[in-house]
């Protein structure tokens, strides 16, 4: 996962909502093991005061986990992801809050000790990497804790504990719990500016690694087109293909869970050693013009074997995550939604989702470029090929996605045919120069 994304932030909310979450389940604990210890004359605590700590500690953990686990599903995120994130931002200072309520009101009970627990729920928000979020649950809990002393105070003079006024003792015991809340606040802030700092570095490396991946991919359509120039361009084109596919798949809610931004440009950058194994296809079938003859087209359709063999051979990237996809899109990407397709004819999901996206982003492409033996099909044909195609060469929504694309389609191909047509076809010239040259010779 890339840390400069907002994603990263959002799902270590989500996570540490959850963890808040439980910690609130595992508060209700408390008043059955306070009524328990009091029947037992270990704490002087009355039942009334246990009653009423589980009523508030039941009704904060229902509504923060009716936030979290419920608001919170893949579900509404899948549906409406704004007000689900909405949703998560306001759950996190929610359960905090929650949390610190608990401990306020506990705290008010004269044989409660409760001191440096006043600072865990400041600590606590150090979690979510955010100074904006320490600031405010320092100032709500400093504020909570206040109303707590003062709370306890006047429990303290009633129980005739200290001769003092109600007031008195308050002050006395604010003053010095506010020096200590400063010190818990300095160092909860210092804590959340530097962990964002470290995450910053983090992000700084992660992005120059990942740009520095992302290079080395684009080095192989430069290889290819060494080899073969219209595989080189045809490379460059499905990549951009592949990501906007799933993206729009991503929009339309379909494998949403799975199609994350992480997800999505891992897809796209693969798409670069989709047909790498073609680096072991003769140049005199690759470049071929005309049909190829069943022993020919049996070697071409060796790639992905081919394909599958290099990329196995290339070192881990993101864990060995970045070669499984690269993998599976060089080996899949010629099977069919039926099952009609090579080298195992396998159908439906059994075909990896990245290797389905890629087989659609392979032939738009392939139909919409130009090539020796063919003239681009239009938009509207290759549309219209697709639309047939829909449950027998590509999965349903996929073809959604590629009809919803067609006006980004047509200026992308459009680009594509302005910058890179002369190119290709100076190429086809040069080497046809070259096997005339050679026929002559022979």
């Amino acid at each position: 996962m890339r840390f400069d994304d907002e994603e990263f932030f959002e799902a270590n909310t989500i996570n540490i909502n959850r963890l808040v979450t439980k910690i609130l389940i595992l508060l209700n604990l408390l008043p059955p093991v306070f009524i328990i210890l009091n029947k037992i004359h270990i704490f002087s605590i009355e039942n009334v005061f246990s009653l009423k700590i589980a009523v508030g500690i039941v009704i904060f953990t229902l509504v923060d986990t009716i936030l979290v686990f419920g608001c919170g599903s893949e579900r509404l995120k899948s549906k409406n992801l704004r007000l689900y994130d909405s949703i998560q931002h306001f759950a996190k200072y929610f359960g905090l809050f929650g949390a610190a309520v608990i401990l306020g009101i506990l705290g008010t009970h004269t044989h409660i000790g409760i001191y440096i627990s006043y600072a865990l729920v400041t600590f606590m928000s150090c979690l979510y990497y955010n100074r904006k979020t320490s600031l405010i649950m320092s100032i709500i809990c400093y504020l909570i804790m206040l109303v707590s002393l003062y709370g306890k105070s006047i429990a303290r003079v009633a129980e005739l504990l200290t001769l003092k006024t109600a007031e008195r003792d308050f002050i006395s015991y604010a003053a010095g719990f506010t020096v200590e809340f400063i010190f818990v606040f300095i160092i909860t802030y210092s804590v959340t500016k530097r962990s964002k700092w470290a995450l910053d570095q983090a992000m700084k490396k992660n992005e120059q690694l990942r740009k520095t991946q992302f290079e080395i991919m684009q080095f192989i359509p430069k290889i290819l087109e060494s080899h073969e120039v219209f595989t080189g361009h045809h490379v460059k084109h499905t990549v951009q293909y592949v990501d906007l596919i799933a993206r729009e798949m991503k929009k339309k809610g379909f494998y949403a869970d799975i199609l994350t931004e992480d997800t999505i440009e891992t897809y796209a950058t693969a798409a670069n050693l989709h047909d790498i194994g073609k680096v072991h296809i003769p140049d005199n079938i690759l470049n071929k013009a005309g049909k190829y003859t069943p022993e020919e087209f049996e070697m071409m359709k060796s790639h992905p074997e081919e394909g599958k063999k290099l990329i196995e051979s290339l070192p881990k990237i993101k864990d060995g995550t970045f070669n499984e996809i690269a993998l599976q899109m060089a080996y899949y990407h010629h099977e069919k939604y039926d099952g009609s397709g090579y080298p195992n004819g396998i159908s439906g999901k059994d075909i990896p989702l990245c290797a389905r996206i890629m087989a659609a982003a392979d032939v738009l492409d392939a139909l919409l470029s130009w090539r020796p033996y063919k003239e681009p099909f239009d938009l509207d044909t290759v549309i219209g090929i697709f639309e047939d195609c829909r449950g027998k060469h590509f999965e349903p929504c996929i073809v959604d996605a590629v009809v919803d694309l067609k006006p980004i389609i047509l200026l992308l191909a459009e680009d594509f045919k302005i910058k890179e047509t002369s190119d290709e076809e100076k190429e086809y010239k040069w080497r046809q120069r070259i096997a005339e040259g050679q026929k002559k010779k022979s």
